[in-house]
Parts: structure tokens; C-alpha cells; sequence
């Protein structure tokens, strides 16, 4: 069975966020003063270990928080294609 993650962007978020020197208390704290209110730290950790789905709100706010276009923070096509072609081999309907 092919390893499963509930979103793409969890890596870039993690390089970004560290870009900034902040930690993920740091930035949960930046998400919240944006209107994640419901943001923490183990969120932020969930996120970025790709262990938790991103909402389209929450994208375009953890973008603004981290000043880039949302699309920064999605990966590369070369680098998802890979990771698509075996989750949808696997996938289940």
C-alpha cells in the first residue's frame, strides 16, 4: 500500500516558516492574530508532517501569514507527479 499524507504543502510550510526563524509556537500564534484562532503548535506539527488536511481558507491564510502567493506553497509538478501517480494507483472508491 502506498504511504498516504492529507496534503502537499506541509514541507514547504515547514522551510518557510524555519526561513523565518519562527517556531511552530511562533507561528501557530501569527495563524491565530490571522483568524486561525483554532490553530496551536500540534496543528502547525500535524501540518507540516503532512499528517492533516489543509482547508482552501486556511491555505490562503497560512500563505498571507507567511507573505507568498498560496501556489508557493505547493510543490513543484515534477515533485508531485511521483507521490499523484502512486496515490491514485492505490486509491480506493
Amino acid at each position: 500500500m502506498a504511504d498516504r499524507y492529507r496534503n502537499c504543502i506541509g514541507p514547504n510550510v515547514r522551510r518557510l516558516r524555519a526561513q523565518k526563524g519562527w517556531t511552530q509556537e511562533e507561528f501557530a500564534g501569527q495563524l491565530q492574530l490571522a483568524g486561525l484562532l483554532h490553530f496551536g503548535r500540534v496543528m502547525v506539527a500535524k501540518i507540516e508532517c503532512q499528517n492533516r488536511s489543509v482547508y482552501d481558507y486556511e491555505l490562503v491564510v497560512i500563505a498571507k501569514v507567511l507573505n507568498v502567493e498560496p501556489q508557493v506553497l505547493l510543490p513543484s509538478p515534477e515533485v508531485l507527479q511521483p507521490d499523484l501517480s502512486r496515490l491514485i494507483g492505490d486509491r480506493k472508491d
